[in-house]
């Protein structure tokens, strides 16, 4: 044994110790530790797993962070939960819904008021909470005021008053109350209220009607328009089309225009331009004219033109006479007098001779052959 030990070597007795010391413990530990070096070994070799294994668990440990330990810098990302003191009123069809702080009940009560005086007719579901708010009290009161003052105007809306702040939202009762609407939030507002938003619908038109009616001396337009842009966009065009003295413009905004609305109305537009007289309406997606023209080839022009400009889904019809005819059925020169050819002529031509060689009244004569003599 002496002389194969000494034959293995340090790294072989270390290659030696790794491989055959487990077995030798359990070999020395069946021996009831016959030698104290076989239970040393043993001892060291079942101590090393579980230093690796309480080394992992500290690692794992030092890595896992401290849930408990609240992260400061997200602190200052918390929301703020300081109490809404915002105050709002909402109207539909049969109530007013009150929401939001009041300064006190003194002013609760002076709301409330205001309240009734606009809307008399309304049933109030009133839920404020009395909290004191920074604002002082009379410009409270006066911002509270203006904001039913324009939901007073509308059939359906909200108004909601933040701090200074003032937002207005809805649909108006009709076109004059969309005027009146209009004209207070673009004045003076009171105190220091400001207005955060604004929209405001106009009322709904059904149908959409738009009419255009061209006089002697003026044209005059009347009906909807669907906002105060394209109203401005209609009275230039008509100033481009149209060498008359006068412009009487009775155009109202309103919501429910059709698709392609405005080329439709300048098509209209067009047209109408080329008769000496005449009208142009235009209800929803419908499109008549009727009017006067200069010459038969004016008539057929303007009624081709109308339907090759107007978009998609737009149907028209046409009543267009023409001067010409009239002045040579004597008819007289007169525009009223004019009268539309197809409706005057055809019906004539189509009566039939009276037997004998007569014909009725009002029914044209039988063709002549050539060459025969009158008698």
């Amino acid at each position: 044994m002496k002389g194969g030990a000494s034959r293995v070597g340090p790294v072989g007795s270390r290659i030696l110790r790794r491989r055959v010391v487990p077995a030798t413990c359990m070999l020395g530990l069946g021996a009831l530790l016959g030698l104290g070096l076989f239970v040393f070994s043993c001892a060291d070799t079942l101590a090393a797993p579980d230093a690796v294994a309480t080394e992992e668990t500290r690692a794992k440990a030092a890595a896992k962070p401290d849930v408990a330990t609240p992260d400061k810098s997200t602190e200052s990302k918390l929301p703020d939960k300081s109490p809404d003191k915002s105050w709002s009123a909402h109207r539909n069809d049969s109530k007013i819904t009150l929401r939001g702080v009041v300064p006190s009940e003194e002013d609760r009560q002076t709301s409330l008021g205001m309240v009734k005086a606009h809307f008399p007719d309304l049933a109030i579901d009133d839920k404020v909470i009395i909290a004191e708010t920074s604002q002082p009290r009379e410009q409270w009161l006066a911002a509270v005021s203006f904001g039913l003052q324009q939901l007073s105007h509308m059939s359906k809306g909200k108004v909601r008053l933040d701090g200074s702040a003032l937002t207005v939202a809805g649909r108006a009762v009709n076109a004059e109350e969309y005027g009146k609407l209009k004209k207070a939030l673009t004045g003076t507002l009171p105190g220091e209220l400001t207005l955060r938003s604004v929209g405001v619908r106009p009322p709904v038109a059904d149908p959409f009607v738009f009419q255009a009616d061209l006089g002697p001396n003026a044209l005059r337009l009347a009906g909807s328009v669907p906002s105060e842009g394209a109203r401005k966009t209609v009275r230039d065009l008509s100033r481009q089309l149209f060498a008359r003295p006068g412009l009487d413009d009775r155009l109202e905004v309103a919501s429910g225009a059709p698709k392609n609305w405005d080329k439709a109305v300048a098509a209209a537009l067009r047209a109408l331009s080329r008769l000496e007289t005449g009208k142009v309406a235009l209800s929803g997606v419908d499109v008549s004219i009727e009017g006067v023209a200069p010459d038969q080839g004016t008539a057929v022009a303007v009624s081709y033109q109308l339907k090759r400009d107007l978009p998609e889904r737009f149907s028209t019809s046409e009543r267009i006479k023409w001067k010409e005819a009239a002045l040579q059925l004597d008819l007289g020169s007169e525009p009223g007098a004019a009268q539309d050819v197809a409706a005057t002529i055809i019906p004539r031509i189509k009566v039939p001779a009276e037997p004998g060689g007569r014909w009725r009244s009002g029914s044209l004569p039988p063709l002549i052959p050539l060459g025969a003599t009158s008698r």
